[in-house]
């Protein structure tokens, strides 16, 4: 009876072990970013990646968001984006040498390639109306951006283009839900496992 115990106890510490490692290394590997661009050319990747299904929550993701955007920008950031039950994208905007806070939220729309479209819910410059297409296209003039997110004006609208984001050993990141309202956030990391 002692030694079923003693098994017991030792195949689920390994199990416990293998699940912190595999965790461990998928956190590794979104954490470690190559130098990112975005790739006009479309060329297809047929190397086969293994998938790794990642549930996340927004206090974590406003970590990972604040800590790619200083170290993609590589300059002091005058905004901020923070996940609450939107996206908000926080920062000010200059107007007759004034700096006027600016709040913008969205609402994050995953692609059918796990890309996120951020689609401009509400705006706030303090008792300013201005055009929200006017906005957004000062926040991509004056906002240091990664070149993997797009401000699109016209649309009222920020691609994030994960596909072109690249991260260490070529590994891809597609978000499969964004919903931030209930606070339920999947991705999933697909790995490659042939060259």
């Amino acid at each position: 009876m002692v030694k079923k115990v003693v098994n017991w106890k030792t195949a689920f510490l390994s199990l416990l072990v293998i699940n912190i490692l595999i965790a461990g290394i998928a956190i590794f590997l979104v954490l470690l970013p190559k130098h990112s661009k975005f790739n006009l050319s479309s060329r297809e990747d047929d190397r086969k990646r293994v998938a790794f299904t990642i549930q996340s929550d927004k206090e974590d993701l406003n970590e990972l968001i604040r800590y790619y955007l200083e170290r993609e920008t590589r300059r002091p950031l005058n905004y901020e984006v923070v996940l609450t039950d939107r996206v908000e994208l926080r920062g000010e905007m200059t107007v007759f040498e004034r700096d006027i806070p600016l709040t913008m939220t969205f609402i994050p729309e995953v692609q059918e390639n796990g890309d996120v479209v951020l689609k401009q819910d509400s705006m706030s410059i303090g008792r300013l109306q201005v055009p929200v297409s006017m906005v957004l296209k000062y926040v991509g003039d004056n906002y240091p951006l990664p070149p993997w997110v797009k401000i699109i004006p016209n649309e009222q609208s920020i691609y994030v283009s994960l596909q072109e984001l690249e991260l260490q050993s070529d590994t891809k990141v597609e978000f499969t839900k964004f919903d931030v309202e209930r606070d339920d956030i999947e991705f999933k990391l697909l790995v490659p496992v042939e060259d």
